[in-house]
């Protein structure tokens, strides 16, 4: 009677457990040379924080568009030789922290030499004048002074200062997202293409106000959906009678309102 008719095929998994085993063999002899050493106690360990077998030698680092590796390395204190005992991830994600693109920074100690930092870069959501024109992210905090460059492109909001942002910060960055939320839900109106927006101002009481060109729009504060709806109503009549708002008053449910017309500019027609 045959045996061993049924036999496991045999699987090889070089590709897959090289990396693993490499891993593992590095990891071990780690791990040996510390439990050997920590068997010696206070002096054991001293010695595994002065040895030079667990120099920092590979540093993987993500780049982002504003800040790349040389700059990672050096903010996060790798630019000489660490022992990976004594290295602070720590101390490295709030350094990293400081500076104004990052997000957010994760510094990670992986035995016996390397570390892996991974960073999210701040993504630019308005610009906003306080005093000076500052780049803010979606949530309405102001990480670095714009430059021409970077205000181009990005919705403006205007009728804040920086009294009032460094006297009442959490409240502001509100209005700052109040103000963007308004941004986005305009441009997503029939009424962006015809009428472009300029910025959202932030007026008296934290009401809010699109400009329009030369049109104030004064929208106050919720129920946006229903103003927009009014106010597309309101240029409709006004295009037909040939006229322009200098303004609009919305009251708090967009129910009703106060326009000042004036007469719609003409184009210059002519010839050269």
């Amino acid at each position: 009677m045959a045996r061993n008719r049924l036999r496991r095929p045999s699987i090889r998994w070089r590709g897959v457990t090289n990396r693993a085993t490499d891993w593992l063999r590095h990891s071990l002899t780690g791990l040996a040379v510390i439990g050997g050493l920590m068997g010696l106690g206070a002096a054991g360990w001293a010695v595994v924080q002065r040895s030079s077998y667990f120099n920092i030698r590979t540093v993987e680092a993500t780049e982002t568009p504003h800040l790349q590796r040389d700059a990672i390395v050096s903010l996060a204190g790798l630019d000489g030789p660490v022992n990976l005992f004594r290295y602070d991830a720590l101390a490295a994600e709030e350094a990293l922290g400081t500076h104004p693109w990052v997000a957010n920074a994760r510094v990670e100690k992986r035995m016996p030499d390397r570390v892996e930092i991974h960073l999210t870069e701040r993504i630019p959501a308005a610009v906003v004048a306080l005093g000076s024109l500052y780049v803010v992210d979606a949530d309405g905090q102001p990480f670095i002074r714009a430059t021409p460059e970077q205000a181009q492109g990005l919705p403006l909001v205007t009728g804040l200062d920086r009294e009032r942002y460094d006297t009442n910060p959490v409240q502001t960055r509100a209005l700052v997202r109040d103000a963007l939320a308004l941004g986005r839900l305009y441009q997503r109106s029939e009424l962006a293409a015809a009428h472009p927006l300029s910025n959202v101002h932030v007026g008296e009481g934290g009401r809010l106000e699109l400009m329009l060109g030369k049109s104030r729009i004064v929208m106050g504060q919720g129920d946006f959906r229903a103003k927009l709806d009014r106010l597309a109503r309101i240029y409709e009549t006004l295009g037909q009678r040939g006229m322009e708002a200098a303004y609009v008053l919305m009251d708090e449910k967009g129910q009703r309102s106060i326009v000042k017309e004036v007469a719609a500019a003409r184009p210059v027609m002519g010839s050269l």
